[in-house]
């Protein structure tokens, strides 16, 4: 290994260390600030994230590693030697940018390792503390064990860290149980990393099971524990289920700690986003120019509704199909999550085709009993039906010669669809009580959660939902076609604009990556409703962050607020009266995942009898 000469940026870490003062040191404070720390791989998020606030910095080889496309996890592997990774761009990157002190990500796995030099190493480099990284406390099962007997475990990382107090750096332990958090503590770390994990969210996020309160309670614990034993030791925490700062602020409504770390959420889970998002408005750009008029026709509100909009290849499929059936008198579903537009896109088939002359006409078909719905569609003679006093006209002879929306068509009685398609197949029908057939002369449009041709057989005829489902314009949910949102949002705040007699406002790039970092439960509705809250509360021509609502102010049920599952997916049900579309979306989730817990948990049988 060669010789690192120090670097001149020992002397500022050293500064920004004693001016942190009681909060590294270990020296006891009455009312501790909390802390944020950025566990990070390069020059420019070192100096992103100490404009951002943060006040101490990790040099970490999993820092490095997102940065270059992979995943955190594969810092553990023995890909290079980890230290001299560190060293190589950290000395290079970080410390000549660095205002505020530095940890040193150091691995101690490797048995002939001389940890007094390292250490050495280190201090001369200018770093202001070493933390234990990579860890073991993230192997689990036999390899943990037999890492533990060999002496390259937990125990020869705590070695290194009070070597590296014993030369006067300041220690951060990666800790991930409430043995190894006590254990440090007891050794005099100066912060104790409560890790909860791989981080989840993004392209390359873990999987996780672990729910924030749940975490909540997990950390808090430890934290008792450590404070316990030492009053002089931090607690700080990391990854999990912990992805943007509305969970930390859940989080830290359940759990007393000092602080918090941020990896992946602080570089590449909003990298991940800002650069997409970014991208793909730059595409849009550049593919409305190589019209000849400079501008894309398929942008254009005259010939297309604005859930069509984008670039995303669902929505070029979705407005392919839409074009194709605009003069057409087929039958067509709209199938997708509540807030997509599907309304919207049934208005705009009606208005193009060949029925335009007349108004088309919505039927609810959700939560309606098969006679009540059956006396809608097909009329009654009087005295034929007791609700029938005289003669009533059903929906399928008023709509005569016009279209017919059938709203959450998928929530439509099996009776009545078949009486339905016996009804299109002989291309008439009868009144109740009528001795004479009335022609059928009606365009069907339909709107439902997903496409018919794959619901369960159980909710849907297989011939009805082949009638009515050979067309089906599928509308992605807004969180699936981000590359959308730059033309979806330029729109909506022009609508605004119009509505209000008023210049349309602009974004502000940071409100913008907000925006595109929501996972947009409610899709373009939401949308829509949080533009014309941005723009109320902007006074000016820009909407910054701070006029965006809080996210998920929408009214959702959370199932944190339950004992169990089967309770949220019970409450919601109940609250909605069962019916399935205002259920997904209250719940925020999707048709199909709510038809999925219903049958997990044995609630088909309770909502088919209040139906």
């Amino acid at each position: 290994m060669s010789r690192i000469i120090s670097a001149p940026s020992t002397g500022r870490n050293a500064r920004a260390l004693a001016q942190m003062g009681p909060d590294l040191s270990g020296s006891q404070r009455e009312q501790p600030r909390f802390m944020v720390g950025a566990a990070i791989g390069t020059g420019m998020a070192a100096q992103s994230a100490t404009r951002g606030g943060a006040d101490f910095l990790i040099a970490l080889s999993a820092g490095r590693m997102r940065c270059i496309g992979e995943p955190s996890v594969a810092a553990m592997l023995p890909l290079r030697d980890s230290n001299d990774f560190v060293l190589s761009f950290a000395r290079s990157e970080i410390l000549p940018r660095a205002t505020v002190p530095v940890y040193f990500g150091a691995a101690s796995f490797d048995p002939r390792l001389d940890l007094a030099e390292l250490v050495e190493r280190i201090a001369k480099a200018g770093f202001a503390g070493i933390a234990n990284f990579p860890t073991s406390i993230l192997i689990d099962g036999q390899y943990r064990a037999f890492l533990e007997r060999s002496g390259v475990g937990f125990g020869r990382e705590l070695e290194l860290l009070r070597v590296a107090r014993e030369r006067g750096l300041s220690t951060l332990a990666y800790t991930h149980t409430a043995e190894e958090a006590v254990e440090a503590a007891l050794q005099g770390a100066d912060i104790v990393n409560i890790d909860l994990g791989w981080n989840v969210g993004g392209v390359l996020g873990a999987v996780s099971h672990l729910r924030v309160d749940d975490a909540g309670l997990i950390a808090n614990a430890i934290a008792q524990q450590v404070r316990a034993v030492s009053r002089k030791t931090r607690c700080l925490i990391e990854g999990g289920p912990i992805v943007s700062p509305k969970q930390l602020e859940e989080f830290c409504q359940i759990a007393r700690v000092d602080g918090y770390i941020g990896g992946s959420t602080i570089d590449r889970v909003p990298s991940e986003s800002a650069i997409e998002v970014v991208t793909a408005a730059f595409k849009a750009i550049g593919m409305a120019r190589q019209q000849p008029d400079g501008l894309d026709s398929r942008f254009n509100p005259r010939r297309f509704p604005r859930p069509l909009w984008g670039h995303s290849h669902a929505a070029e499929t979705a407005r392919a199909l839409f074009n194709r059936l605009t003069t057409t008198d087929y039958p067509v579903v709209i199938a997708g999550e509540a807030g997509t537009g599907r309304r919207e896109i049934a208005r705009a088939l009606h208005r193009f085709g060949p029925r335009q002359a007349r108004d088309m006409v919505s039927l609810p078909c959700a939560n309606q009993g098969a006679e009540r719905l059956k006396l809608d569609l097909f009329g009654c003679m009087a005295g034929m039906h007791p609700s029938a006093v005289k003669h009533r006209l059903g929906w399928l002879e008023i709509v005569h010669s016009s279209s017919l929306l059938l709203d959450d068509v998928d929530e439509m009685p099996l009776e009545v669809q078949r009486a339905l398609l016996d009804a299109v197949e002989a291309g008439s029908f009868w009144r109740y009580g009528s001795e004479t057939p009335s022609p059928l002369n009606v365009r069907f449009l339909a709107i439902a959660g997903e496409d018919l041709r794959h619901l369960p057989a159980a909710g849907i005829d297989a011939r009805f939902a082949e009638w009515l489902g050979c067309f089906t314009i599928v509308l992605p949910p807004l969180r699936e076609r981000s590359e959308d949102l730059p033309s979806l949002i330029d729109e909506s705040l022009r609508m605004i604009g119009l509505r209000r007699q008023s210049e349309p406002k602009s974004l502000d790039p940071a409100a913008f990556r907000a925006l595109a970092a929501h996972r947009w439960p409610g899709n373009l509705r939401e949308l829509d409703s949080v533009l014309e809250q941005a723009v109320l509360a902007c006074s000016g021509s820009v909407i910054l962050e701070q006029h965006l609502p809080p996210p998920g102010a929408e009214a959702t049920s959370s199932a944190r607020n339950f004992r169990s599952e089967k309770e949220w997916i019970l409450h919601g049900l109940k609250r909605n009266r069962f019916r399935r579309s205002q259920t997904s979306e209250y719940l925020g989730i999707s048709r199909k995942t709510l038809y999925n817990k219903m049958r997990t948990y044995g609630l088909q049988s309770a909502a088919g009898l209040e139906e």
